[in-house]
């Protein structure tokens, strides 16, 4: 009988690249944030943009108080929300890597009385990997729909860049729930030992929208010392 031996994450070989936003300061008509997307991330060309919410989490279906585009094609940087009347209630920031809330991948919350919450991004993890299939973790922002604003993932072999991808997808899969976090399988695959691959979460049928990028290579768990 032929034996399928398993595969496994080669040790070191695994990077996550995710968006970000952070508060980095605020006045009582302002507030300051630091964004990080994705490498090779054009935030102007692509749409992306920041909102604020009178709230400690976000509310998907209530119009921001202020959405301001991001005028610069740099992967980081900071913005400056002004006109802003701050009270000693919550305030949340998203940062949206395309047109519309639905494209939100990252939130930071200044609380009542001036304290920062944890940062909260959308993440992506291998829960399990074979030759033929891999079971992919994601994790979105609190009170997300992915399967409503047509969330997906892709996986390539090689580095691949959302901004430049290649035809040749070896599968995509579009997230069908409404679960803000879960876990979706990858099947009929045939995937190599010692091969490097690229997975990638999008936002919406755009893939300028990706908010999550793993890289990982395969290797022969009984080869590892």
């Amino acid at each position: 009988m032929k034996t399928h031996l398993p595969l496994a994450i080669a040790l070191g070989a695994a990077k996550l690249n995710t968006c970000k936003i952070e508060i980095t300061g605020y006045t009582g008509q302002s507030i300051t944030v630091a964004f990080s997307g994705l490498p090779a991330n054009q935030p102007s060309t692509y749409k992306n943009f920041i909102a604020i919410w009178e709230a400690s989490v976000i509310p998907w279906t209530v119009t921001p108080l202020r959405t301001i585009e991001i005028g610069v094609n740099t992967e980081d940087g900071t913005l400056t929300i002004d006109n802003l009347t701050i009270t000693y209630n919550s305030y949340i920031v998203g940062y949206g890597v395309g047109s519309g809330v639905g494209n939100i991948c990252a939130s930071a919350i200044l609380n009542a009385g001036g304290t920062k919450a944890p940062l909260s991004y959308v993440n992506i993890g291998i829960a399990n990997l074979g030759q033929t299939s891999l079971s992919v973790h994601y994790q979105t922002l609190s009170g997300y729909l992915p399967k409503e604003n047509g969330n997906w993932i892709g996986l390539w072999e090689g580095y691949v860049s959302p901004y430049n991808l290649p035809p040749d997808a070896l599968i995509k899969k579009e997230v069908n729930s409404y679960a803000n976090q879960g876990v979706i399988g990858l099947n009929n695959l045939s995937l190599g030992r010692d091969t490097e691959y690229t997975l990638i979460y999008f936002m919406g049928a755009d893939n300028t929208t990706a908010a999550a990028i793993l890289t990982f290579n395969t290797s022969d768990p009984t080869s590892e010392k």
